[in-house]
């Protein structure tokens, strides 16, 4: 049954990446060794499906996107480096994993949504992009970040663009552009949204706040919408680093 069902197979793996996230919280490195068994599951499992059903086997795919990023969040050491370099170091294996499978896939900019959204879709845009203040407020009185550096002019300029690419346009494109194109396919349009949405949501169980799980899931699911709506993903990437924006350089310092 668990062959034949892919909502089953979605939720066998949705509650394997809870564990491993609980797991992390209790002891790092045995959270990274259940994600790294969980990858390669997932790879093996894709390559066993790829003659008999392509769409569950490239969906199975851009789901190693969850484990790897959080490998590489867990395992990159935060000591040697400042934030910012620490972001930026993380996202060159993340991009290269995406375009690797994007390109695997013969997907098109489009499916991904890597396209200008239609004038008529304006107004969507705008207002999920003006939605992060609040929710980039929300999350700090959540999580309490100290400061990461000083509001001066060019840092600030500088560190907004890496938040913009390193971490909105980076989990936008992996999370609501690669991995919700395949879940849909997998499932139903909500069923792959709120999957991607609970994914989302559960790799925010490091920061032992449940109400930033709940933030997270809530903040994914309209994003979701929103990139099914216009299809683009550029106006929820810009939204997404944003909030981080507010999250680490703007609400510690006035809040």
């Amino acid at each position: 049954m668990l062959r034949r069902n892919p909502y089953l197979i979605c939720a066998a793996y949705l509650l394997l990446v809870t564990c491993a996230e609980l797991l992390t919280i209790l002891n790092a490195r045995a959270g990274i060794a259940s994600h790294a068994v969980i990858m390669f599951a997932l790879l093996l499992h894709s390559a066993l499906k790829s003659d008999t059903d392509k769409n569950l086997s490239r969906f199975l795919m851009a789901l190693v996107l969850a484990p790897l990023i959080r490998i590489l969040s867990l395992a990159m050491p935060l000591v040697q480096f400042n934030w910012l370099s620490w972001f930026m170091l993380i996202s060159v294996p993340i991009f290269i994993a995406i375009f690797t499978c994007t390109w695997l896939q013969e997907l098109r900019s489009k499916d991904v949504g890597l396209f200008v959204p239609q004038l008529r879709n304006a107004p969507i845009e705008a207002g999920v992009i003006l939605i992060a203040i609040p929710f980039g407020i929300l999350e700090y009185l959540i999580l309490k970040p100290s400061p990461m550096l000083e509001l001066r002019p060019m840092t600030f300029i500088a560190s907004a663009l890496v938040f913009i690419i390193c971490t909105g346009f980076l989990e936008e494109f992996a999370f609501r552009g690669l991995l919700q194109y395949n879940a849909i396919r997998v499932m139903s349009k909500w069923s792959g949204i709120v999957f991607v949405a609970t994914v989302f949501g559960v790799l925010h169980v490091g920061n032992l706040a449940l109400l930033d799980c709940l933030l997270a899931f809530s903040v994914g699911f309209v994003y979701s919408i929103v990139r099914e709506k216009t299809g683009s993903i550029y106006g929820i990437s810009i939204s997404h680093g944003l909030i981080n924006i507010i999250l680490f350089l703007v609400a510690p310092l006035y809040f």
